[in-house]
């Protein structure tokens, strides 16, 4: 049974969730809908805030032409959605449903020019690359994802939004220097994302097989 308006909007923004007061641009929107379409689909919702609060949109039309730009033009090969227009306590939302791709990978456009692309992770949109969509990783990556440590480091992040080499030293019983040494050759292999450059460093999960 598909879930109604309300419960979508109750359980807040997730995986296959996302809100936003209105579409800053069509390129932030591209992101979003490719992120959906490479992962696991899911609802977009304009005109509800974080919170989950009901605002509404103020121009229903202004937010159709970035939607149709973002599909149009911004989005490599072209995703469908479903867009569905609604009052909720008098305001109206639009509902934009991403189903999960079978041609996936999709790249969005930036305003740079620059082809990416983007999974869902938690309620984020992460850009990842190429090879890691397709499976097509090099023989150390492969084995260094593979390795215990980096399993245990993974399913850690994935409940937890960042770690340190000591937090991660102590959970793998290792020296502090050697988790450090492991962290950054995992964000090199663009597995990890550095999210703090000042000590003591921190890294949050960017992709995981």
């Amino acid at each position: 049974m598909t879930k109604s308006l309300i419960q979508i909007i109750k359980e807040g923004e997730g995986l296959t969730t996302e809100f936003k007061r209105t579409i800053d641009s069509a390129f932030k929107i591209a992101k979003t809908i490719v992120s959906f379409a490479n992962t696991s689909g899911g609802n977009l919702l304009i005109g509800i805030a974080d919170t989950g609060a009901i605002v509404g949109v103020q121009s229903e039309l202004q937010e159709l032409k970035k939607l149709e730009l973002a599909t149009g033009k911004l989005i490599e090969p072209k995703v469908l959605i479903q867009i569905k227009s609604m009052l909720l306590d008098g305001l109206k939302v639009l509902q934009v449903r991403v189903d999960e791709s079978h041609d996936k990978p999709h790249y969005a456009v930036n305003e740079k020019d620059l082809r990416i692309i983007y999974v869902r992770t938690k309620d984020k949109s992460i850009p990842i690359p190429r090879l890691l969509m397709q499976g097509e990783m090099d023989a150390d990556l492969d084995k260094l994802l593979a390795s215990r440590h980096v399993k245990t480091l993974i399913t850690f992040l994935r409940e937890q939004d960042a770690v340190t080499a000591k937090s991660f030293s102590r959970m793998i019983n290792i020296s502090e220097k050697r988790a450090e040494r492991m962290l950054h050759d995992l964000a090199e292999k663009q597995v990890l994302l550095k999210i703090s450059k000042n000590k003591p460093e921190a890294f949050s999960l960017k992709w995981a097989k």
